[in-house]
């Protein structure tokens, strides 16, 4: 299903729902699977005057090497794609007992930030190709 979720537009899973109201002190943006194991959280930063961007893939790749190198990930686990007019730089990172995926999306003036922490479980393999077509759906 197609829906309008904090100033994004995406393609929402069926078992997936809104769950920014029931986090405790208001938490961002934030989907996550009825019966799932993670949750996928999001910032975003729509552009609303001034000059423009213009961003090309070098701004949101430098982005996710900050990110990474705050949150201890090697940068050289870093992809890049396009979706129609979206550019999206990831990252995914593996511990023993978690796993943590991150994308920065742009359309060169829009920017939002999408990271999916789940903990290591059977499940999480289907949920993050979930999380991954959510992501891959998203325009501003």
């Amino acid at each position: 299903m197609r829906i309008q979720f904090y100033g994004i537009t995406l393609d929402l899973p069926d078992e997936w729902e809104d769950i920014t109201d029931d986090l405790p002190n208001k938490g961002p943006p934030t989907l996550a699977k009825t019966s799932g194991v993670g949750a996928l959280q999001f910032t975003i930063a729509r552009y609303s005057g001034g000059e423009k961007p213009n961003a090309d893939f070098d701004v949101p790749r430098s982005f996710m090497i900050q990110f990474c190198q705050n949150n201890h990930i090697a940068a050289e686990h870093i992809s890049t794609q396009k979706f129609g007019n979206i550019m999206c730089v990831g990252v995914l990172s593996k511990t023993i007992d978690k796993i943590l995926s991150a994308w920065y999306l742009s359309n060169g003036n829009d920017f939002a930030l999408a990271t999916y922490l789940a903990l290591e479980s059977r499940l999480v393999i289907k949920e993050l190709e979930e999380a991954r077509a959510i992501i891959s759906s998203i325009s501003f």
